[in-house]
């Protein structure tokens, strides 16, 4: 069963969505477009007392080991703003399409640091004139931040098109250029 927790981060608050021990999300606070209730389940603090569709209430084993995957996903972020983490390794389940699941992919290939157009993606998937269906899938990737999106720049290197609004975009491209990062306004 799904659940989630918030952490406050300097790009603002996260929600950190966890189904069987792996993150299934990450949203920011205010996301476009936003997640829908079914995809971030129920808070953490309450999964203990909330049955499934099944009637059954999460085990214990459960619970620790989808504890353990918030901590972990919580520990990383941490250290991420602070500078000291380039990637992100963890366990992930990001619901999508096999065509949602390539432009992520390719996105992840993104270094930390470095930008790439939506066309340079969509070259590099095949076909250069897909760049707006590159955008599309970005638009939803389900795990901000670790599936970078926000390395994903405009032709003309324009800070545009991000779930949490360009300031938050320009905020982690800053983070990853080495540049001091105050909280997005």
């Amino acid at each position: 069963m799904k659940s989630h927790r918030f952490m406050t981060t300097p790009a603002g608050k996260l929600l950190i969505v966890v189904e069987r021990a792996s993150l299934t999300a990450v949203y920011h606070e205010v996301h476009n477009p936003p997640p829908i209730p079914s995809a971030v389940g129920v808070p953490f603090a309450k999964l203990s007392k909330v049955a499934d569709a099944a009637g059954e209430t999460p085990t214990a084993a459960s619970l620790e080991a989808d504890a353990g995957t918030f901590y972990r996903a919580q520990t990383q972020f941490h250290e991420y703003f602070a500078g000291k983490r380039r990637a992100f390794s963890l366990p992930v389940q990001p619901n999508g399409t096999d065509f949602q699941h390539r432009v992520w992919a390719a996105v992840l290939a993104v270094p930390y640091g470095e930008t790439r157009s939506y066309k340079e993606l969509a070259a590099q998937l095949g076909n250069p004139l897909m760049g707006r269906a590159i955008g599309a899938a970005i638009r939803v990737n389900p795990l901000a931040i670790i599936i970078p999106g926000h390395r994903v720049v405009s032709s003309s290197g324009g800070v545009t098109g991000y779930s949490a609004g360009p300031a938050v975009k320009r905020l982690l491209l800053d983070l990853e250029a080495g540049d001091s990062v105050r909280p997005a306004a």
